[in-house]
């Protein structure tokens, strides 16, 4: 579960040389044993507390750092490295958190800047989204802001409404609990079940069978449990290739009718500017859904459907994109 789905290309990536690093923890490493109080406090039901826990300006910080959810996939990566980063166009040069099924550290042998691994830290003990108390624990643990949920189905993580559904929902709860916002990555066409990529998609079977199903009841939980501390980012089909104009090449839109592709570099950029957006703290991404794709894919999901929709957002910055975005 912890790679953000592909839905209909798998891509082929150069990793870069293998080196193997030390770096300073910026949080105690927790063991089972210190963990054992905390869980045995916490039910399987989660409390409900007033959302929004956290000033906008605590986005980030390393108090109360972004965690990301599912950190072991490439999309986890990707996000954690660019939210990391202090240098760059998309970079957030905040404090993260990695978090993984196994609760190994994916950026063990991956070479890194130091300013990059100075704001990353890895949870080293597993966070399983069908666990509600093990999310809880990290969460208590490491008092995140944001919470990013990177997941998705996988055959070692669970099947679609294992974590895409049942997952999503988990961590909602434990957001609407502590106080923290989160960021949801989807999937362009959930919500056209008439489309053609919604039913292939849909139909995979296996493990992914019903993904789409999954990921839009996973949304409408996010929505209810965190009407106004949430960010759901539809991401197109993931291509291979890097981004080479940054957010110039990318375009948003709402309401569902237009999809397209883009580099996991580019989705990566988009939450970073989600989160940035909300660090901003003028309220315009609180509670937002966006479709993202490279403005040169732009193709109509249905035959009625046109493009360009009028809802398309555009801007220089990741963060800019967010500037215009209308409220669900």
């Amino acid at each position: 579960c912890d790679d953000h789905f592909e839905h209909e290309t798998l891509i082929q990536e150069r990793s870069d040389s293998a080196t193997t690093f030390t770096r300073r923890q910026t949080i105690a490493t927790l063991t089972k044993s210190s963990l054992a109080t905390l869980i045995a406090s916490s039910s399987s039901t989660i409390n409900i507390a007033n959302a929004n826990a956290y000033d906008n300006s605590d986005i980030g910080t390393p108090d109360h750092p972004v965690l990301i959810i599912g950190g072991g996939g490439r999309t986890g990566m990707s996000i954690a490295e660019t939210l990391a980063s202090q240098t760059g166009p998309a970079s957030g040069s905040m404090s993260t958190v990695i978090t993984t099924r196994t609760g190994k550290n994916p950026f063990q042998i991956i070479k890194l800047p130091p300013t990059t691994l100075s704001n990353l830290t890895p949870y080293t003990e597993a966070v399983d989204v069908r666990d509600i108390q093990s999310i809880q624990a990290a969460v208590e643990a490491t008092k995140p802001s944001v919470i990013i949920y990177a997941a998705s189905a996988s055959k070692q993580g669970g099947n679609s409404f294992d974590v895409d559904d049942g997952g999503v929902s988990n961590v909602a709860q434990v957001c609407r609990n502590v106080g923290a916002s989160m960021v949801l990555i989807s999937a362009l066409a959930v919500d056209r079940p008439s489309s053609k990529s919604f039913k292939i998609t849909n139909t995979i079977g296996g493990f992914m069978d019903k993904i789409m199903d999954a990921k839009l009841h996973g949304e409408d939980r996010v929505k209810e449990l965190l009407p106004a501390s949430h960010v759901i980012v539809r991401s197109g089909v993931l291509l291979s290739g890097k981004s080479k104009s940054g957010a110039n090449d990318i375009e948003l839109n709402q309401g569902d009718t237009i999809g397209g592709g883009l580099s996991r570099d580019e989705l990566a950029g988009v939450v970073v500017g989600a989160v940035r957006a909300m660090k901003r703290g003028n309220g315009k991404v609180d509670g937002v859904t966006v479709e993202v794709y490279r403005k040169s894919t732009a193709t109509k999901l249905q035959p009625e459907f046109i493009v360009p929709s009028g809802n398309e957002l555009y801007a220089a910055t990741y963060e800019g994109l967010f500037d215009n975005v209308k409220k669900n």
